[in-house]
C-alpha cells in the first residue's frame, strides 16, 4: 500500500515537473488589415464611331449666278452665317411685282365692298334687281378669292428671295465648296458645301444585351450611372467625360447588341467626326461595398473566402464571400463580409483551426 501510495507520489511529480518545463507554444503571427469601403466599378471597352450631331449638306432651293461666297473652304462657320448668294435680281423684282398686282386687287376689293353695300341698299328699295346685287356680290367674292391667291404668291416670291441667301443652318466646319461665285446653280446642282457640326458631338457605340441588362437593367440606370472615356487612336485618354445621350429602342438582331450615343464637348476637335476609338464604359452606382487587399482573398474548390480574425478571442475564421469588380488596388466584397472587420493579408500557412493567431498589422513590429 505503501508501495503503491509512493509510486502515485513519483509520477504526479514527474508530471508536474514535465508540465513546467514544457515549453509555451506563442500564437502564430499574421498580417491584418481592416477591412475598408470602395465602389463597385464594373468597366467594358467597345469599339466606338464619332458621328456629328448635325451634319448639313446644303443646297440651292433657286437658280441663278453665285455672286459670293462667305466662308473659305474648310473654315468653322456658325449658324446663320451667309454661305453663298445667288444673284438676287430677278427675285427682288418678282417680290415687287406681287405686291403691286396685291395693292391692285386691294384697291378693286374695297371698290367691291362699297359697291355691294349701295346695291344692297337698291335691292331693299326695290330699286335694283336681285340679278344686279348678286352680280356684285359674284365680283366682290372673286376678288377675295384673288386676293388669297396673290397673298400666297407674295408669300412664295419672298421665300425665293430669301433662298437667294444661303446661311449655315448649325455651327460647324465646312468642307470644300463644290461651286464658286460666277458659277450658274439650280436646285438639281446637289451639295453646294458640306457642314459638319464639330462642338459638341457624338460617339456610338453598341454594348452587349448581356452587358446592359448585367450592368445597369434599362436605359434609365445606363444615363445615370454610366460613365464613358474614350481613349483616342494614339493611345492618349481623352480628357472629357462623355454623358449617354440615346440608348437605342432595340436589340440589333444580327449581333445581339444595343447601340448606345455618348455625348461629348470636343473644343479643340480632337474627336474627328467618322474616326474611330476606344470607348470604356464603366458603371458606378454611387453605393460603396466592403473592399480589402487582393491578398486577402484565397480560392478553393467552394469559391472565394477570407480568414476573418475575431478580435474578442483572435481566433481566425473562414468565410466565403462573393467577390466584385477591382476598385483601384482594392478587391471589392459584395457579400460575406463588412467594413471595419480585421482580414489575414498574409501568413495563411500558419494558420491552424481552432488555434488564435497574433494579429500584427502591416509596419507595426
Amino acid at each position: 500500500m505503501n508501495i503503491a501510495k509512493s509510486s502515485s507520489l513519483v509520477l504526479l511529480t514527474v508530471l508536474s515537473v514535465a508540465a513546467y518545463a514544457a515549453p509555451q507554444i506563442p500564437a502564430p503571427a499574421v498580417v491584418v488589415e481592416e477591412t475598408t469601403t470602395a465602389p463597385d466599378i464594373y468597366k467594358r471597352r467597345y469599339v466606338g464611331n464619332i458621328v456629328p450631331i448635325n451634319n448639313v449638306y446644303s443646297t440651292a432651293k433657286v437658280s441663278g449666278d453665285l455672286i459670293s461666297q462667305g466662308f473659305k473652304d474648310g473654315q468653322y462657320v456658325k449658324a446663320g452665317q451667309l454661305l453663298f448668294e445667288i444673284d438676287p435680281t430677278r427675285y427682288d423684282a418678282a417680290v415687287k411685282s406681287t405686291e403691286a398686282k396685291l395693292a391692285q386687287i386691294k384697291a378693286k376689293l374695297a371698290y367691291a365692298e362699297k359697291n355691294l353695300l349701295r346695291k344692297k341698299e337698291l335691292l331693299d328699295k326695290k330699286a335694283a334687281s336681285l340679278d344686279a346685287y348678286q352680280n356684285v356680290l359674284s365680283e366682290r367674292d372673286t376678288l377675295k378669292a384673288q386676293l388669297l391667291e396673290a397673298e400666297a404668291a407674295l408669300i412664295l416670291a419672298k421665300d425665293d428671295l430669301k433662298n437667294t441667301r444661303i446661311i449655315a443652318m448649325t455651327d460647324g466646319k465646312t468642307g470644300k465648296a463644290a461651286y464658286s461665285p460666277g458659277n450658274y446653280v439650280t436646285p438639281a446642282s446637289g451639295t453646294l458645301v458640306q457642314t459638319v457640326q464639330t462642338d459638341p458631338i457624338r460617339i456610338r457605340f453598341s454594348i452587349s444585351a448581356r452587358d446592359y441588362l448585367s450592368l445597369f437593367g434599362n436605359d434609365k440606370n445606363i444615363r445615370k450611372n454610366g460613365i464613358v472615356n474614350v481613349i483616342l487612336a494614339d493611345d492618349s485618354e481623352y480628357k472629357y467625360k462623355g454623358e449617354i445621350e440615346i440608348v437605342d429602342s432595340s436589340v440589333q438582331q444580327d449581333t445581339d447588341t444595343i447601340r448606345v450615343w455618348a455625348r461629348f464637348k470636343n473644343p479643340e476637335n480632337l474627336l474627328i467626326p467618322y474616326g474611330v476609338v476606344t470607348v470604356i464604359l464603366t458603371r458606378n452606382d454611387g453605393k460603396k461595398y466592403p473592399a480589402v487587399t487582393p491578398s486577402a482573398v484565397s480560392h478553393d474548390v467552394n469559391g472565394s473566402f477570407v480568414y476573418v480574425v475575431d478580435s474578442k478571442n483572435n481566433m481566425p475564421v473562414k468565410r466565403y464571400v462573393t467577390l466584385g469588380n477591382l476598385s483601384g488596388e482594392q478587391q471589392v466584397i459584395r457579400k460575406g463580409l463588412k467594413a471595419g472587420e480585421l482580414v489575414v493579408t498574409e501568413g495563411f500557412h500558419k494558420i491552424i483551426p481552432g488555434v488564435p493567431v497574433k494579429p500584427v498589422k502591416r509596419g507595426v513590429k
